[in-house]
């Protein structure tokens, strides 16, 4: 199989080698010898540009004739149409197009049921990775940073490669634990607590001695939800090597952390705490933005969430807790830390796969003209990853014109600071294709130079682990997820109230798999094995 799979790749790979060096022969630069004496081919018409394919989920604020469009169509030597995409109608409108025999050159952000589908149906080309490799290595080494070195094991099918990956790279890396530093020093902890045992002292004292200096007795050390296993007081499952709601690996095995050993030591140290009345009761009922409102409203002294929360929104594009806090109290500071550690030395915050859709696909009709297939890969290549230069005018226009740099940092020039004259500029509100962020190279484009420190420090901060399996389908676990996901959540609340003894934990594993879960972590070890242990 792989023998045969090693020369159809050979083969493709030669015949997209022969195109690319035949558009090269066009080219009298080329060529050492080329003659200069005038020739029919040298006085033949300019070859007839490629029509390109580009979507926008805003076509309403597209100037396919504006700046960007011209710029687009004058470095690549392309023409271009765009195709308005809307998310709630995308999957529909795609199975449509399939249908009537008018299939779109490219597909994009389809979830990875509808990616199996079009792959079964044989309407998707293949994407051999040496082809990635030699028309897109920056792309590539974006792939292998983040995945390690097979970094297209999410998107192989019966050994094809059928996508580009799309990711989320700062997903995996996204997830902090702060502390309210003002409140520490009021209370008199000097030093920020990084064990559970720090954390539980510090704790008590948000909740006994009125660190907001209200006079009342409303303050306390955190709060949380139940509304998703995966939010479960992950940093406390943490602390002990585990995160919840998560398919993990440990020494080659698949674990689930709500239902490892480890657990119960988590829930136990949760139920002493909402004992000593340290945790907010509500957290049964909590939602997210009731998590924030308490967080702003200072009845909570200890948090978990994006890095970017706790710091300025002008510094990436968050600021949640942060810069609302400020307004309500401007003396408001926060320790960040990446969790408290555990009795093991163990710690960690759940993060998030950053593979988190199947990606970037091609139609089958691509296989039959290659050097299309090429030129989209290409322009990927240049718009995201190669060409800064090229994609900041894609993005901001003419320097001095529409946007000037003030020490390093791009700032609109009015009345390019409004949105309808940047639209009828023309700059870009369509993909081009869009959605391949480097965040680590595209920084500067994101973070004011004066908080780029703030941002690096903090970014540091993060540790914890993905579930390794998200981007797969599952048919198992699809099928038993829900009552799982009921089940587990109400125990886990049981367990942190009181209302189960933590006693019974064994008890609770031994229904969790009775109601399916030992057939959900027979699929998904069989998953992870075909995925990591090839």
């Amino acid at each position: 199989m792989k023998s045969q799979k090693r020369k159809v790749l050979q083969s493709l790979s030669t015949v997209l080698l022969v195109a690319a060096i035949a558009g090269c022969s066009s080219n009298p630069s080329s060529s050492p010898n080329v003659s200069t004496t005038p020739t029919a081919a040298a006085t033949k018409a300019p070859e007839k540009q490629m029509m390109m394919q580009f979507y926008s989920v805003t076509p309403e604020k597209v100037v396919t004739d504006g700046y960007a469009g011209k710029l687009i169509r004058e470095h690549f030597n392309i023409d271009f149409e765009v195709q308005p995409r809307k998310g709630e109608t995308y999957v529909q409108n795609t199975q449509l197009s399939i249908a009537s025999g008018e299939v779109p050159d490219t597909f994009e952000g389809l979830d990875v049921i509808n990616f199996d589908k079009l792959v079964d149906q044989d309407v998707l080309a293949e994407i051999p990775p040496e082809l990635l490799e030699k028309h897109a290595p920056k792309y590539m080494e974006w792939l292998k940073k983040a995945l390690g070195d097979d970094p297209l094991r999410y998107s192989m099918r019966n050994g094809k490669n059928y996508a580009m990956p799309i990711l989320w790279t700062i997903g995996s890396k996204r997830m902090v634990f702060g502390m309210r530093e003002d409140w520490l020093n009021k209370v008199g902890i000097t030093k920020v607590p990084e064990t559970l045992d720090e954390l539980e002292a510090a704790m008590i004292k948000f909740r006994n001695e009125d660190p907001d200096n209200n006079g009342k007795k409303d303050t306390y050390g955190l709060t949380g939800g139940a509304d998703s296993v995966e939010g479960f007081f992950s940093p406390v499952f943490g602390a002990f090597g585990l995160y919840p709601g998560l398919f993990t690996e440990k020494a080659g095995k698949v674990v689930l952390g709500e239902v490892q050993p480890g657990a119960k030591d988590a829930l136990e140290v949760l139920h002493k705490w909402y004992k000593q009345d340290l945790i907010d009761p509500e957290f049964i009922i909590n939602k997210g933005t009731n998590i924030t409102d308490k967080v702003v409203s200072e009845k909570i002294g200890v948090a978990w969430n994006s890095w970017w929360a706790f710091i300025p929104a002008e510094a990436f594009s968050g600021g949640d807790f942060y810069d609302k806090l400020l307004e309500k109290n401007p003396n408001a500071k926060w320790a960040i830390t990446s969790g408290p550690v555990g009795p093991n030395g163990e710690f960690g915050i759940n993060q998030t796969n950053p593979v988190v859709g199947s990606g970037r696909q091609y139609a089958k009709k691509l296989e039959q003209d290659p050097d299309k297939m090429i030129k989209y890969i290409e322009i990927i290549e240049a718009t995201n990853f190669a060409d800064l230069e090229l994609y900041e005018k894609l993005r901001y226009g003419e320097e001095n014109k529409t946007y000037k740099k003030v020490n390093g940092d791009i700032e609109w020039i009015p009345p390019y600071d409004k949105e309808e004259e940047r639209i009828k500029f023309g700059l870009s509100f369509f993909s081009v294709p869009g959605g391949f962020n480097d965040y680590d190279l595209l920084a500067p484009y994101m973070t004011k130079n004066k908080y780029m420190t703030t941002r690096k420090d903090i970014e540091a901060k993060v540790k914890g682990k993905y579930d390794l399996l998200s981007p797969i389908q599952r048919p198992v676990f699809a099928e038993y997820k829900d009552r799982l996901d009921q089940f587990t959540k109400k125990n886990l609340v049981d367990f942190v109230t009181g209302k189960r003894p933590v006693g019974e934990f064994d008890k609770y594993v031994e229904e969790w798999k009775q109601m399916g879960g030992d057939k959900v972590m027979a699929e998904a070890q069989q998953k992870y094995d075909e995925l990591f242990k090839k």
